[in-house]
């Protein structure tokens, strides 16, 4: 009886590691596709973050944002199933993929794969502060807004008239003293020496300028300043763009009113022809930019300068 007995709890015992070697070796095989798959998954996130970025350049166009997120997508993972991107508005681009991750070991207990999913959404916006300014500001209604057709890289003629009294007359962009802004008209100040006016031309303004703040005007009717935008022909130029400019601000110098920031090119050197004591001519056009380490405000119009984010 007794060798009976022992015989029984052998074969049980047995049993016993037969099941835990198999669940052992189940819990091994998990582990490892566990594994792959959360490699798999980073990866497409990687994808759904780049997508969605790339996407978000060419908004508010989304036929083109599509366009260029599906590529953007697809080049950097592969086996992704069906899948389009989507936008809550004309700002925003949401980006969702996924794909089916084959397992290896997994196999062993009856799972053959695994779906894996990735989701992104960019957005983007306009900034409120800006560095690298030049002196050159743009009234907005000659600006190009973003979103708009037709009208960047297209040739435009700007003109600075000086011979009205009221607003400026017609005039479509001055120089601005970006040292002396206010958040009143009455602070504002038009003093600026002229070699550091032409300095900001060729280098840009050392400072961070911010929207809904009034800069002086200075007069034009500078060598330096003539040879400086000629200095720049060709050069992406970081323009505030106003709304509203008066001969009145500014302590009676007159003034504008900046609300926003534009990327300007001067395609061709200033003639003595379009340089003049009252009348003073540019020749350029308008480009988007995206600038780095600024942050979109809301409320701020947009000109073509847009900032591009991961909002989720």
């Amino acid at each position: 009886m007794r060798l009976r007995r022992l015989r029984d709890d052998r074969g049980t015992a047995l049993v016993m590691i037969t099941l835990l070697f198999t669940a052992l070796l189940a819990l091994v095989a998990l582990a490892f596709d566990f594994g792959s798959w959360y490699r798999a998954q980073r990866n497409l996130q990687a994808a759904a973050d780049a997508a969605a970025l790339a996407g978000a350049q060419d908004l508010p166009n989304t036929a083109t944002a599509a366009s260029s997120a599906s590529s953007y997508a697809n080049a950097n993972a592969t086996g992704l199933n069906s899948w389009s991107p989507s936008f809550p508005d004309t700002n925003t681009i949401d980006i969702s993929l996924s794909k089916d991750v084959s397992a290896s070991f997994a196999k062993l207990v009856g799972i053959n794969s695994k779906t894996v999913h990735a989701h992104a959404r960019a957005q983007i916006g306009s900034p409120g502060s800006m560095k690298n300014v030049v002196p050159v500001g743009i009234k907005s209604s000659a600006a190009c807004a973003t979103g708009s057709t037709g009208c960047f890289f297209t040739p435009k003629t700007l003109t600075f008239d000086d011979s009205t009294t009221a607003s400026f007359g017609s005039s479509t962009w001055g120089l601005l003293d970006l040292s002396g802004g206010s958040a009143s008209s009455s602070g504002c100040s038009g003093n600026v020496g002229e070699g550091t006016e032409a300095g900001w031309i060729t280098s840009g303004y050392p400072g961070i300028l911010t929207v809904n703040n009034y800069y002086g005007a200075t007069t034009g009717q500078r060598t330096s300043i003539r040879n400086s935008l000629n200095a720049v022909v060709g050069k992406l130029l970081l323009i505030p763009v106003f709304d509203n400019a008066n001969l009145s601000w500014c302590g009676n110098k007159g003034g504008f009113h900046v609300i926003g920031w534009a990327a300007f090119v001067i395609d061709q050197a200033i003639p003595n022809s379009d340089w003049n004591p009252h009348l003073k001519i540019l020749h350029g056009h308008f480009e988007t930019y995206i600038p780095t380490d600024v942050v979109s405000t809301p409320g701020v119009p947009g000109f073509g300068v847009k900032t591009v984010a991961l909002i989720q």
